[in-house]
């Protein structure tokens, strides 16, 4: 039986398997591919397509290449070491965690069940997709791909961004300090009442839009234009680039009989990345509806791979017949 199965390869997944790679557990990682959403940084120029604009990267220089690679980069700089380490790497896919007695039953797709004493749950979101456009729904960039990074290169443009969640709300703010104009569509009326969308609409370069759907996405003369209707009002939005965010499709389905999935599809967990059930973890984005960032979800790996060592410490101490008076975790030093 192993000590961790950690499911997912992004930057909470990987986080948590260099922590076991440090405390000698012996751990399995299974993912389908290690990185989950997080890019590469081009080492050399390179040329990006943010939604209609072409921006160019030249490269750091080799004196600020270590400052440039900042989160991403640590969790590349993971998986170049997890690859050195294939004992620890399972390339599969998990269908169902099931507990068994007090340790748990990982039932992969190819590899049939993993018997381990402990799980850190690290599958990750999706950003949900709702608009019906016919296809023309590609012309809206994610707000989850970090978009908000390239708001420099939005200087004197225009700029749509569809959504109400606190990541739209926080990318039309970052917008507005370098873009000519914001138009921020919200899809219910209720959203107007927010406190967020009340300070907004205070920018003089935003326009707030409450209760439009988006009906239509075009690309004409290297322009985003989009259609959108409240009623029987119908507008068109003419922007350089266009923005979506309508929120995240956690990818929680393998703990879902497990009584630990909350609102909205996210596990729950404590602020160190437990569940309810003992022995069971979870971390990253598919523990909370906010937008991730790499770095705090490299925080979140850590966090809970600590706490699942000193559960598995705890259960040594217990089967070797030493009484255990409190329960590890919060709050305890390595």
């Amino acid at each position: 039986m192993r000590d961790l199965v950690i499911i997912g390869g992004g930057a909470a997944g990987q986080a948590a398997a260099m922590y076991a790679l440090g405390k000698d557990l012996d751990f399995l990682l299974i993912c389908d591919q290690l990185g989950g959403r997080v890019e590469r940084p081009a080492p050399v120029e390179k040329d990006y397509l943010l939604g209609s604009i072409l921006v160019h990267y030249d490269g750091p220089d080799p004196e600020d290449e270590e400052r440039a690679l900042i989160g991403s980069s640590a969790v590349h700089l993971f998986e170049d070491l997890l690859r050195s380490h294939q004992e620890f790497m399972l390339n599969d896919r998990v269908k169902a965690v099931r507990r068994e007695s007090d340790a748990f039953l990982v039932e992969t797709e190819r590899s049939g069940p993993i018997a381990t004493a402990s799980v850190i749950v690290a599958t990750g979101v999706t950003p949900r997709r709702d608009l019906r456009l016919n296809g023309s729904a590609g012309l809206l960039a994610d707000l989850g791909h970090s978009a908000t990074q390239h708001a420099g290169a939005l200087v004197g443009k225009r700029v749509v961004v569809v959504g109400d969640t606190l990541q739209a709300l926080y990318s039309a703010a970052e917008f507005a300090a370098t873009a000519l104009q914001v138009y921020l569509v919200l899809p219910t009326e209720a959203a107007a009442d927010r406190a967020e969308v009340r300070l907004l609409q205070q920018r003089p370069n935003i326009a707030v839009l409450p209760g439009y759907q988006v009906i239509d996405v075009a690309a004409e003369g290297g322009m985003r234009v989009l259609v959108v209707r409240r009623g029987d009002e119908v507008s068109r939005l003419v922007a350089d680039v266009a923005f979506a965010d309508l929120g995240y499709e956690p990818a929680s389905a393998v703990v879902r009989d497990l009584g630990v999935v909350g609102p909205g599809g996210f596990v729950q967990v404590d602020r160190d990345g437990a569940t309810r059930i003992p022995g069971l973890f979870a971390a990253g984005d598919v523990t909370r509806p906010e937008g991730e960032q790499v770095l705090t979800a490299i925080g979140d790996g850590a966090r809970a791979a600590r706490c699942a060592h000193f559960y598995l410490l705890t259960r040594t101490m217990r089967g070797s017949g030493q009484g255990v008076g409190v329960a590890w975790g919060a709050g305890q030093d390595t």
